[in-house]
């Protein structure tokens, strides 16, 4: 019993002290890179030009009849008479009817390109509850109040600044710098895939692409004080599964031991009962790789020594539904159909499951996988739409990360770089096919309390936030771009 006792005691030491040397070589502090290049903007007409694209409620609702052309109109003349040096240094091209692709043109031809992407739609706004009406572009209290100013009018004005700002100085690119800016992204992005198609039907080689995603954290990252700028370098795929089953009708008062509705809803909670096994991504690994020096003492031996506590680390993560979605496939009930009379058996019943699916599976893994858990052969499991596999994950390391992680250093100096897995759809899946690297990065510090107004109520940025966000656009395209007068 001693010998046991003295091996276990040797053990326990030998594990404390790999712990402890693991802890303290996880990771190198980042280094903060020589300051911005001093750059005039005339901060008054910058946060003018934003409210006044707030004003103009260019929302894409589901139903595509109600759009209206005459606001992108609107918006496109807004553009024409703000940027009158964008005007004159690119050339804009209408695509799909209503998307808008800039391109200026670089001196080194022969090198490949850079394209800069948001999105010019909104989502609509109920103006209940809001302190500030949604499409008035208030200025109030320090912040710019409305619908778009987060997602994602702050990106399309944001980028035509840093080149309106950059054209003015007699700045020309070493490489071209295109602009794509989507019409429609929150109901798909058609006109994100047409700026692609066109792109690739001129043989375009791209450097990179660098969309919305990621944003500037504080206080959300477990165990970092710091701000995290997580930039997105993939996203989970979709696909939304229809469960259909049928059965004798009938009226209520003989009802049979099953009905349509109730096989129906056991198959879908079979599937709440069972979801899919969590899991670290590549981009999830990069993530903790690269807060870990940051991270408070706990937390730091956790995420350290994950070849030991990740069983942990994952029932941490899938204990809240934010931090779950990035370890695993999520599947969401969304619609139940089924019943047209209280009294009437209904001879079918419907339900919609909306799936997100993390990279390693495919629209075709987690079908296969739904139907083996739902295990009815009287409950057809069929894929609505097409439905999208997971975005590649792009290098997190090599020239072009590290230039956005620079930019981002320089204008924002006390934040932790860091890659991430983007769990929303993005305009940048479109582009996969023409880059290995594309990026998901808006210069955007948000607090928890913040998330909730992307797509929400009380939609807004702080003034001086949206000028440092033109500022982190003028470094993006310098470091990425080159200077071509050098």
């Amino acid at each position: 019993m001693k010998a046991l006792l003295r091996v276990l005691w040797v053990g326990g030491l030998l594990l404390m002290v790999v712990l402890a040397v693991r802890t303290a070589r996880f990771g190198t502090p980042q280094v903060t890179p020589s300051p911005a290049e001093p750059l005039s903007l005339d901060s008054a007409a910058v946060v003018e030009h934003l409210v006044r694209a707030v004003r103009i409620p260019t929302v894409s609702n589901e139903d595509f009849t109600q759009r209206d052309p005459r606001q992108l109109a609107e918006l496109r003349r807004l553009f024409e008479t703000s940027f009158p040096h964008v005007g004159t240094a690119l050339t804009r091209e209408i695509v799909e009817g209503y998307s808008l692709l800039y391109t200026w043109p670089g001196i080194d031809p022969s090198a490949q390109s850079v394209l800069f992407i948001s999105h010019m739609d909104v989502v609509p706004a109920d103006s209940g509850g809001w302190t500030h009406a949604p499409f008035d572009g208030a200025i109030a209290d320090g912040f710019i109040w409305g619908r778009g100013t987060l997602d994602d009018k702050v990106g399309v004005l944001g980028l035509l600044e840093a080149v309106e700002a950059l054209a003015a100085t007699g700045f020309r690119p070493r490489r071209t710098v295109y602009m794509g800016f989507g019409h429609d992204e929150e109901l798909g992005g058609s006109g994100a895939r047409a700026i692609a198609t066109l792109l690739e039907s001129r043989k375009v080689r791209l450097e990179a692409v660098v969309d919305e995603g990621g944003a500037i954290l504080s206080g959300i990252v477990p165990g970092v004080a710091l701000p995290v700028a997580t930039v997105g370098v993939a996203e989970k795929g979709t696909v939304s599964l229809a469960l259909d089953t049928r059965a004798p009708g009938g009226h209520s008062s003989m009802p049979p031991r099953e009905t349509a509705i109730g096989r129906l809803s056991r198959a879908v909670d079979r599937l709440e009962r069972q979801p899919f096994p969590a899991t670290m991504s590549d981009a999830e690994l990069a993530l903790f790789r690269a807060v870990g020096p940051a991270m408070a003492l706990p937390y730091r031996v956790l995420f350290a020594n994950l070849w030991l506590f990740q069983p942990l680390v994952l029932r941490t993560l899938t204990a809240t539904p934010a931090t779950a979605a990035s370890v695993r496939t999520t599947l969401a009930p969304t619609i139940i159909q089924g019943g047209i009379k209280e009294n009437v058996l209904p001879a079918s019943a419907r339900a919609v499951v909306n799936l997100r699916i993390l990279p390693g599976e495919t629209v075709a893994s987690v079908l296969d996988r739904v139907r083996r858990v739902v295990s009815d052969s009287a409950v057809e499991v069929s894929v609505l739409g097409q439905g999208e596999d997971p975005s590649p994950v792009s290098p997190t390391e090599g020239p072009v990360f590290q230039s956005l992680a620079g930019a981002i250093r320089q204008v924002y100096p006390t934040a932790i770089v860091a890659p991430f897995l983007m769990v929303g759809a993005t305009d940048a899946r479109h582009y996969a096919r023409l880059t290995p690297n594309v990026y998901r990065f808006a210069p955007l510090p948000l607090a928890e309390r913040d998330l909730d107004r992307i797509h929400g109520i009380d939609e807004r940025i702080a003034v001086g936030d949206y000028l440092c966000a033109v500022r982190w656009y003028v470094q993006a395209i310098r470091g990425l771009a080159g200077d071509g007068r050098r």
